[in-house]
């Protein structure tokens, strides 16, 4: 028999077999298109969530789970993420349905926009947009504006939240572990904000690992908890709790209960923090070899301002953080939390260094 009609059969068995491939990677390619258009992408605000352009998602703090309340001359500002009919639900990300009857595309049931004045990926000009707009984290955290009690006097401050709003919270006592402090009876009134096994670090948010092995997140080393105590959005019924509860918020800030000046403002390490009562950001006192002697809190090039906490150009030309337009300071004999040295000491100017009080 000829040889070429021998091969006949084999060669129509590999052109059936490669339709079938075709077939069935055509079926895949179709799910893919079903599939999220998200994207994950570094920026200034740490890992956030993107269109498939790479452009910025946000969320909007007056929307309810699965209800969008931004239509009109909002979602002209903020478009929102469309889902395809043929849409599929993934992990996250579901589908709700507008207003309008068109399908969007949510992020723990809180609906995805982008924002009309970001122009590039990367971009995050519609973060704290009237205090409502915040960028959609890939990590399980959110931020909305509230007002925070702390020594009798009511700050309107931005916290960190969960993604169902609900306001967090650090622990002092962690400050000296690399796990929580908060278990048993403590974590059920303190609930920690637990990570799934696959769940990874991202920029100021990392994971520890809590005594019964579960994963918990942690903001710039600080384990979150919320408090069993706050019922709605906005709360922050737990800020000053045994005076070692207080509400973490998207800065390098914190608070600290010292044993002569109460609670008074600290940076993430709990080193005190001190201002002079004769200066504020626009008419500098500490100056030159002040500065060595009274270390800036100073601020990094993606810190941004929030609210009573303010950033400026210190005579050095460098970004220091300010709290309602007093410039922050360290002393430098103060080696430890709690340490508060150089309350009273006065300033050739005539001014004094009192502890920095929220």
């Amino acid at each position: 028999m000829n040889s070429f009609l021998q091969s006949k059969p084999l060669m129509l068995l590999n052109t059936l077999a490669l339709s079938i491939t075709i077939t069935a990677c055509g079926g895949n390619s179709s799910s893919a298109s079903n599939a999220p258009p998200i994207k994950q992408q570094l920026t200034s605000l740490g890992e956030v969530y993107t269109d498939d352009a790479g452009m910025t998602l946000y969320t909007f703090n007056q929307d309810e789970p699965n209800i969008s309340n931004c239509n009109g001359g909002c979602a002209t500002k903020w478009p929102p993420l469309i889902a395809k009919n043929t849409a599929e639900e993934k992990g996250r990300f579901s589908i709700i349905t507008r207003a309008d009857n068109s399908k969007q595309w949510a992020l723990d049931d809180m609906p995805l926009y982008r924002w009309f004045k970001d122009t590039k990926p990367g971009d995050t000009t519609g973060e704290e947009v009237n205090s409502v707009w915040y960028v959609a984290q890939v990590p399980p955290v959110s931020k909305r504006s509230a007002e925070v009690t702390t020594n009798g006097v009511i700050n309107q401050v931005t916290v960190l939240t969960n993604t169902k709003q609900k306001t967090l919270y650090t622990f002092t006592n962690d400050k000296d572990t690399q796990g929580s402090n908060c278990n048993g009876g403590c974590a059920t009134k303190w609930p920690p904000l637990l990570a799934k096994a696959t769940d990874k670090a991202s920029g100021d948010y990392t994971l520890i690992i809590r005594n019964d092995g579960e994963k918990q997140w942690a903001y710039r080393g600080m384990p979150l908890y919320t408090w069993i105590n706050d019922s709605v959005a906005g709360d922050t019924t737990g800020e000053g709790v045994n005076s070692v509860w207080q509400v973490a918020q998207p800065l390098p800030l914190s608070k600290y209960n010292t044993p002569d000046q109460g609670i008074i403002l600290s940076d993430a390490q709990w080193l005190s923090l001190y201002v002079l009562d004769n200066e504020t950001s626009s008419n500098l006192v500490c100056k030159g070899p002040c500065l060595t002697a009274w270390p800036p809190l100073y601020a990094d090039d993606n810190d941004i301002s929030r609210g009573d906490y303010t950033i400026f150009k210190n005579s050095e030309n460098k970004n220091q953080w300010a709290y309602k337009d007093k410039p922050l300071y360290h002393w430098k004999t103060d080696e430890q939390a709690g340490d508060t040295n150089g309350q009273g000491l006065t300033h050739p100017s005539g001014g004094t260094w009192v502890v920095a009080k929220p």
